[in-house]
């Protein structure tokens, strides 16, 4: 099922503990448990389709010691769009949480949501079309990913089991997007190196846990591994998505499928006229579907780990010496899961890219920036970091984490 904005609760709300004081529309989120903790990490070499062994592997990813839960599906323009209004209901879009790229004016092809402001209060972010509605928002930064979670965050929850290993939260946005699992409220400085400040609730998702949900298997597979090389639970290349002239998946059922290769070509202009109205793509012309469409899961039961829109976590790393770096961010974040236009290689396993909070570095991922969330049902026991001057865990101390201690310095709030 997708995630769905529901008018009225009735039948939701009588079971639920929070159910009382909900509003009379809110946000429905559903997510996958993920279990087995303590699992073994998958050695890996960026962007090698090997499998190498302990010893020449570069990184060692995947290893979750704890239960945790993630987004079923991204998130999608419905949902951003009711986040939207519900944080800047004026629509002075001070904190940037709408990129005039979104604006289908500006970007016929592929802008999502409109602003008017002409229109009454709470009101002023529209989905730019009905074929845009269950598809994932794109072109967002970590900062905007981050305010989202924040809101989630501070907002109010309930939660429902609703199928084995599956939870369904019911969820009111808090105004409140600076504070709560994200520290933004000095984004220019400390707010880039904002980590994870809860231990419940909702997050983005870490590399690990992203990773984790998108390829490790319970059980052993071919050449003793437990990690597929791809999203779909297989090692070769998924198949390519179509679709029709708004962007309905029409080979869903012939998977494993996902949505990469600039196969899925459509355009909201011929959709709204029936298909008789064509437009023109651009250069790259793979365009979103909507979120589950594909039919195929992860392991773990999620969907669009590989294709449609590549996803925030919020993990840290030092920039790559050699990367463009425009805005001279000091702290990247690493990004997953290939995009609409990607070649197969953007979907391995061994596929751990990074780019500056701003989406920046790499080129498509301003467009094809998107996010699904993470959730900590309970408390998770804090172990002693064994290296606490290593501010970013990069697992090394060096001028980074000076930064990070100077740009914080000062009286403790």
């Amino acid at each position: 099922m997708r995630h769905l904005i529901v008018a009225a609760l009735p039948l939701l709300c009588s079971s639920l503990a929070l159910a009382e004081g909900l509003p009379t529309s809110a946000i429905v989120i559903d997510t996958v448990e993920v279990g087995d903790p303590g699992n073994l990490a998958a050695p890996i070499i960026p962007f090698n389709p090997e499998t190498p062994d302990q010893a020449t592997a570069v990184e060692f990813v995947g290893r979750v010691d704890y239960v945790y839960e993630i987004g079923m599906y991204e998130i999608t323009v419905e949902q951003y769009v009711m986040f939207l209004n519900a944080v800047d209901g004026v629509g002075g879009n001070v904190q940037q949480l709408w990129d005039p790229l979104m604006d289908p004016q500006v970007n016929p092809y592929r802008g999502q949501v409109c602003r008017e402001p002409m229109e009454p209060p709470g009101q002023r972010f529209k989905v730019a079309s009905p074929a845009w509605l269950h598809k994932p928002i794109a072109f967002i930064d970590f900062f905007r990913a981050a305010r989202f979670v924040n809101s989630l965050s501070n907002g109010q929850r309930a939660r429902t089991q609703i199928a084995p290993g599956r939870f369904r939260y019911v969820c009111q946005f808090s105004t409140e997007t600076e504070f709560g699992v994200y520290e933004l409220r000095q984004q220019t400085s400390f707010g880039s190196y904002a980590t994870r400040q809860a231990v419940r609730g909702f997050v983005l998702p870490s590399q690990d846990e992203w990773i984790k949900a998108a390829y490790y298997s319970r059980t052993v597979i071919a050449g003793d591994r437990q990690y597929w090389r791809y999203p779909t639970m297989t090692d070769t290349p998924p198949t390519a998505a179509t679709c029709d002239a708004c962007g309905n998946v029409t080979n869903a059922g012939n998977g494993p499928l996902a949505n990469y290769a600039n196969t899925a070509v459509w355009c909201p202009s011929g959709c709204q006229s029936g298909g008789t109205e064509t437009c023109t793509p651009p250069s790259n012309p793979g365009n979103l579907t909507d979120v589950g469409a594909c039919l195929t899961t992860s392991p773990w039961g999620t969907y669009d780990q590989g294709g449609n829109v590549v996803e925030w976590t919020d993990t840290v790393v030092a920039p790559p010496a050699d990367a463009p770096n425009p805005l001279s961010q000091c702290i990247w974040r690493q990004v997953h899961g290939g995009i609409a236009t990607a070649g197969a290689y953007q979907l391995w396993l061994s596929a751990t890219g990074s780019t500056d909070p701003y989406g920046q570095a790499l080129g498509s991922v301003n467009q094809f920036g998107g996010f699904r969330v993470g959730m900590l049902p309970d408390a998770q026991p804090c172990e002693p970091d064994p290296c606490p001057a290593d501010l970013n865990h990069d697992g090394a101390v060096n001028g980074t984490d000076l930064g990070i201690l100077l740009n914080s310095w000062g009286v403790c709030r």
